[in-house]
């Protein structure tokens, strides 16, 4: 849910958001955080329609957010750190910790397939 409304806002108002964490764009900074939001705004329209899924497809959706939430703080810390993002942009660090851990715990948690499922047919190349 997160994503719908971050990058909702993000597409609509990318250099007040980022005007939050130090940050002042140039035209073509507003065009990628545009891009940016729009992508967000994707991520969340499918975690919002498969909120209620289960087994593979929860497992999966979870492995996807936590890829997201771990690469985002993977850049986000190490941009900070490199100078190249003021030290209140590392803000964002702290909530893509946090969304890290609760996905990790929600991964480890998520019913594996039973046993007895049945193995999916295999794609017709």
């Amino acid at each position: 849910m997160q994503s719908l409304l971050f990058g909702t806002l993000l597409l609509l108002f990318p250099a007040s958001i980022l005007a939050l964490s130090g940050l002042a764009l140039p035209d073509a900074g507003v065009a990628i955080s545009r891009g940016a939001g729009a992508t967000l705004v994707g991520l969340g329209v499918i975690d919002w329609m498969l909120r209620g899924a289960t087994g593979d497809t929860a497992r999966a959706l979870l492995g996807g957010n936590l890829a997201a939430q771990v690469m985002s703080l993977a850049v986000n810390g190490g941009e900070v750190i490199a100078g190249h993002l003021p030290l209140q942009g590392g803000s964002a660090s702290i909530l893509h910790a946090l969304l890290s851990a609760m996905l990790l715990v929600a991964l480890r948690t998520a019913q594996p397939p039973s046993p007895t499922a049945e193995p999916a047919p295999p794609a017709i190349t």
